[in-house]
């Protein structure tokens, strides 16, 4: 079974629409639906804003699903100056940048993913770009802080969830990808162009996963 998460529920409708329902239910206050797509069984949930919710959520789903492999679909901001609205991006690396941990550790960064379904979008989007994401608690709406926080990690994007779900998955020994779109540009119009863009692209990594879903079978047993 793969778990397929998402911040916001719209986000999720191109995988709750289309598979083949055969639970809905709710927990922690979260709506749930489990179901076929392809060969695979899959069971979705959105619906959490930063790590600590991210992480609790997730935490919970793998404790009454035991899925196999999670995947997150959601939006992002880029720190990357060559990245564009709408760009995907496929975490390979994932660090809480407002974590403080001793120096020279890396203990806040993960690398482990599940490299099947990532090599599965770059057949099917080959414009996704691989990278790292990094997360933190807070929205980076300023122009001098994304370029900080771009020199400090080399990151492509930035969210306030991604690593806190891959490091959820990491302790649970469950393989995992994240896949996200970009909406903003961490700068002043960020608000803005969030709320412009999020109709416009925010199901695109769940429409990709989709068609993943459809033609391969994902759920390792």
């Amino acid at each position: 079974m793969l778990l397929i998460e998402s911040v916001f529920i719209p986000e999720l409708a191109p995988i709750v629409d289309n598979m083949l329902t055969l639970e809905t239910g709710e927990i922690m206050g979260r709506l749930f639906s489990r179901g076929i797509i392809g060969q695979n069984e899959v069971v979705a949930t959105s619906g959490f804003i930063g790590k600590i919710e991210a992480s609790a959520v997730t935490q919970k789903m793998i404790d009454r699903f035991s899925p196999s492999i999670v995947v997150l679909v959601s939006g992002a901001g880029a720190l990357d100056p060559s990245l564009k609205i709408g760009d995907i991006v496929a975490g390979v690396e994932f660090q809480e940048y407002d974590l403080i941990v001793p120096t020279k550790s890396n203990s806040t960064r993960i690398t482990s993913v599940d490299s099947s379904t990532i090599e599965h979008v770059q057949k099917f989007f080959p414009e996704a770009k691989l990278g790292k994401i990094v997360s933190g608690d807070k929205l980076v709406q300023c122009t001098e802080e994304r370029d900080e926080l771009f020199k400090q990690t080399s990151a492509l994007c930035l969210d306030m969830d991604s690593a806190a779900i891959a490091r959820v998955s990491q302790m649970n020994k469950i393989p995992f990808a994240v896949f996200k779109v970009i909406l903003d540009m961490c700068d002043e119009n960020s608000e803005r162009d969030f709320s412009v863009n999020f109709g416009r692209f925010s199901t695109r990594p769940a429409e990709i996963l989709l068609t993943i879903l459809k033609n391969h079978m994902l759920d390792i047993k």
